[in-house]
């Protein structure tokens, strides 16, 4: 559930079992069908290797991705319910300062524990940021309105305490509307006198990868992330506050779970990021299979991460911000391995 800002899965292969339920025959050819990675060895996925690889080149500018690959020693139903309520705050490595699961409908007493007093340098640069911020101008992703409150009340009471309220009072109300009519009523960002739209920003990208749209059709449709209106399945709701590149990142996230015959599909999607890049979705597939006498579970994970920064990288620079993204997703999967291997 971690972003480090970023997305995974889906499979949907095989043929129809006497009972009509969807088998995943051979989850190393299902995984083939639709990733980057044609050849894999499972007796090295099982021993801890990670496979990944930068996504190609995205028409839109902002986009970028990336895929991985691993495997856990826990059945399906066990590896996707860890993977939606992961807590990552264990792992400092990570740069995660703050997780908070939301109830459903949230409350203004979800964000109490928001703190800006925390001695690190990427929070007191989001605290700078945001006492900077103006009616017209703010280097984080505000809405106008959300500027020009934010801005009214930091000229009365500027400290960190009427920060961390600022930012609960706009958390919960992004919150709130996410949570009763979906992607279609996310706020966009006014950016460089420019609006941007999540979920324009979300669909985009999906609609680039379209096989990997088409393999994790069945969760996308439940979601209602490419068609609007209020998604069909109840999700995992969080926020966050990290470190994302040094930069103290709030963020709203909604992680969603889905069983497809004897396998999972998940998706993680940030609908609100306070800075440092506009969005992010992962998804995720998760496949049974056999590790000894006990089923393990092959995961297939795909990040899909919109940042403003990448519209002006060409080149080297885009294959670096990749290989950057790269290995802090699998510093993300070998803390989360490591979690499951300590609790069994």
């Amino acid at each position: 559930m971690q972003r480090l800002g970023f997305l995974v899965l889906l499979v949907l292969c095989g043929a129809l079992s006497q009972d009509g339920v969807a088998q995943t025959a051979d989850p190393v050819t299902a995984l083939k069908s639709f990733s980057d990675f044609q050849q894999m060895d499972l007796k090295r996925l099982l021993d801890g290797e990670i496979l990944s690889e930068r996504g190609s080149l995205m028409n839109l500018r902002t986009g970028i991705s990336t895929q991985s690959c691993y495997a856990v020693p826990t059945p399906p139903e066990e590896t996707a319910k860890r993977l939606q309520q992961w807590d990552p705050l264990p792992h400092p490595a990570l740069n995660v300062y703050q997780v908070h699961s939301l109830s459903a409908p949230c409350e203004v007493a979800d964000f109490k524990s928001l703190d800006f007093k925390l001695d690190k340098r990427a929070v007191r640069w989001l605290l700078n940021k945001t006492l900077a911020t103006t009616a017209g101008d703010s280097d984080l992703n505000l809405s106008c309105s959300e500027a020009q409150e934010m801005a009214k009340s930091l000229r009365k009471n500027s400290t960190p305490e009427e920060v961390a309220s600022c930012w609960s009072r706009l958390l919960f109300e992004r919150a709130s509307s996410f949570q009763t009519k979906g992607f279609d009523d996310v706020q966009p960002y006014e950016v460089s006198g420019e609006s941007v739209s999540l979920a324009a920003q979300l669909r985009l990208m999906l609609q680039e990868k379209s096989q990997i749209a088409r393999e994790f059709d069945p969760i996308i449709q439940k979601v209602r992330l490419l068609s609007g209106g209020a998604p069909a399945l109840k999700p995992f709701y969080y926020w966050n506050l990290f470190s994302s590149e040094g930069y103290g990142t709030l963020c709203l996230g909604a992680m969603y779970s889905l069983p497809v015959g004897d396998h999972y599909q998940l998706l993680d999607v940030e609908y609100y990021v306070s800075g440092s890049y506009y969005t992010s979705a992962v998804l995720y597939e998760v496949w049974p299979i056999r590790i000894g006498d006990k089923m393990g579970s092959l995961v297939w994970r795909g990040d899909l991460l919109s940042a403003g920064a990448l519209a002006y990288t060409k080149g080297v620079e885009r294959i670096a911000y990749g290989a950057i993204m790269l290995l802090e997703i699998k510093k993300a999967i070998r803390a989360f391995q490591d979690d499951i291997k300590a609790a069994r």
